[in-house]
C-alpha cells in the first residue's frame, strides 16, 4: 500500500511529476499471484486510485467524497488501508499475508504531505498516524479476532525519519520501519527493483526482516554516490520501548551532570554538534552521539548510559526457536534481529550514520525551534522521556525549562 501526497508548498518542490514516475515503476514490475500493489494519490489533480490485484490487470478509480483536508487529518489514509486490504483480500491470519504500508512524500516538522488548505498550510502530522493506525488496529482485530493486529512495515518514502522517537510512536501498530536518517532524493525509492523480488520470488517467499534488508540493499544501490548521498534503515521496533528507556536514562544523566559543570555543559553541546547527521537537519546520529560521550563524557553515569544505549542498538536476541503467531519458523521470520536490522549507504559520506537519529535542534542553527515544537511535542516519546527537556535546555540555555 503506498499512500502518496504530491503537493508542494513554499520552498517544496511540488511531487506530481515525480510520483506519476513512481506509480509508472510500480506497473514495470511482472504481475504475480503473490503481490498486489495498491496506491492512492493526493495533490495531482483529483484524488486518484491505481491498483492491481495478483495477476489481473491495473485498474483506476477516484476517491469518492474527498475533501483536502481529509489528507492532514488522518481519513483519508485510513479509509485507504481499509478500502486496500478488502480490495487485495488480504487475511492477517495467514502466515504469508504480509502488509507494508508506505508513507510518500514530503516530511517537514514531524509532518507528511504538506498541503494547502482553506485555514493555512495543514500535514498528517505523527499523532494523527498514530491514531489512523490504532483505529485499523482496532477495526482489524475485531474483523477477524486478533488480539492488538500490526501492519509488517511501515515505510516512509519521505525525508529524515528514522528516529528513536518515530519507532517508539509506531511500535504499538507495526513490527518495522522502514525510513532514511537523511534525504531522500527525488525520484525516491527504486519499486520496480524493490517490488520485483516479491512479484517473482526465488523459492519460498521473503518474510518482513528479508523484505526491509533487501529494500535498503536496492535503494543504496540505486544511486550513485558522486551525484547524491543516500541511506535507508530498516528497524526492528519489538526493541524501542527498550531504547526508548535507555534515551530517557542518557537525557537524565546528562542533564545532572550539565548542571553540575559548566565545562561539561559546554563539552556535551560540542559532542552533539560533532554526531549531527549531516549539515543542516536537526538530527544527531545516536551511535556517534554515544561513541563521543563514552570517550570523552567527564561523567562516570554519562558514559554508563551512553555505552548501554549505543550497545542495545544493535545486539541481537538468542537466535528463536520454533513457530511465531503466522506459523512462521520465528529465525525466518526475524524474531532475533536486533533494532537495527539492515542499514545502509551509498557513499563515504554517509559513514558517519548508523542507522537511527535523535532530535537535537541546537546542531542546525537555522532551524525553528519554536515552530517544530508544536508537532514534535506530540510524539509519545516526548511525554515518556525527558529528552525533550534536554535538547530544550541545549538550543535554549538562557531559558529556564
Amino acid at each position: 500500500m503506498v499512500f502518496m501526497g504530491a503537493d508542494g508548498v513554499e520552498g517544496n518542490k511540488e511531487l506530481a511529476d515525480e510520483a506519476e514516475a513512481d506509480i509508472k515503476e510500480m506497473k514495470d514490475v511482472t504481475p504475480s499471484d503473490s503481490l498486489n500493489i495498491l496506491v492512492e494519490l493526493h495533490g495531482a489533480g483529483e484524488p486518484r486510485r491505481e491498483y492491481i490485484v495478483g495477476k489481473g490487470a491495473w485498474k483506476k478509480e477516484s476517491v469518492s467524497a474527498s475533501k483536502p483536508s481529509d489528507f492532514a487529518n488522518g481519513i483519508a489514509l485510513l479509509d485507504f488501508i481499509g478500502w486496500a486490504l478488502k480490495t487485495a483480500h488480504h487475511d492477517p491470519k495467514e502466515p504469508e499475508h504480509y502488509s507494508i504500508l508506505v508513507l510518500w512524500g514530503h516530511a517537514y516538522r514531524f509532518a507528511i504531505g504538506n498541503t494547502e488548505t482553506q485555514a493555512g498550510l495543514d500535514a498528517l502530522d505523527f499523532a494523527e498516524l498514530a491514531k489512523v493506525l490504532a483505529v485499523f488496529q482496532e477495526r482489524i482485530g475485531k474483523q477477524y479476532n486478533l488480539r492488538e493486529p500490526k501492519l509488517d512495515i511501515v515505510g516512509f518514502d519521505a525525508c529524515e525519519l528514522a528516529t528513536i522517537e518515530m519507532a517508539y510512536q509506531l511500535r504499538p501498530y507495526t513490527d518495522y520501519l522502514l525510513a532514511s536518517q537523511i534525504g531522500i532524493p527525488l525520484p525516491g525509492w527504486p519499486y520496480d527493483r524493490v517490488l520485483e523480488r516479491l512479484a517473482v520470488p526465488e523459492g519460498r517467499l521473503m518474510g518482513p526482516a528479508e523484505f526491509g534488508s533487501w529494500t535498503v540493499r536496492r535503494y543504496c544501490e540505486f544511486y550513485r554516490p558522486f551525484e547524491q548521498v543516500v541511506s535507508l534503515s530498516h528497524l526492528n521496533l519489538s526493541h524501542a520501548r527498550n531504547l526508548s528507556q535507555k534515551t530517557d536514562r542518557l537525557a537524565q544523566a546528562l542533564a545532572i551532570a550539565m548542571d553540575d559543570s559548566p565545562d561539561e555543559l559546554e563539552l556535551v553541546t560540542r559532542l552533539f554538534e560533532f554526531s549531527q547527521t549531516v549539515e543542516g537537519p536537526p538530527l544527531v546520529d545516536v551511535v556517534t552521539l554515544c561513541r563521543l560521550l563514552m570517550r570523552h563524557s567527564g561523567a562516570d553515569a554519562v558514559r554508563a548510559a551512553a555505552k548501554e544505549l549505543g550497545d542495545a542498538l544493535f545486539g541481537p536476541r538468542a537466535q528463536p526457536g520454533g513457530q511465531n503467531a503466522q506459523g512462521l519458523p520465528k529465525s525466518q521470520a526475524g524474531d532475533c534481529k536486533p533494532f537495527v536490522v539492515e542499514h545502509g549507504s551509498n557513499s563515504a559520506e554517509g559513514a558517519g550514520l548508523h542507522g537511527v537519529s535523535l532530535y537535537a535542534p541546537h546542531v542546525a542553527p537555522g532551524h525553528d525551534f519554536g515552530a517544530a515544537s508544536h508537532f514534535y511535542e506530540k510524539f509519545v516519546f516526548v511525554r515518556d522521556t525527558l529528552w525533550r527537556d534536554l535538547v530544550r535546555a541545549l538550543a535554549l540555555p538562557n531559558v529556564c525549562c
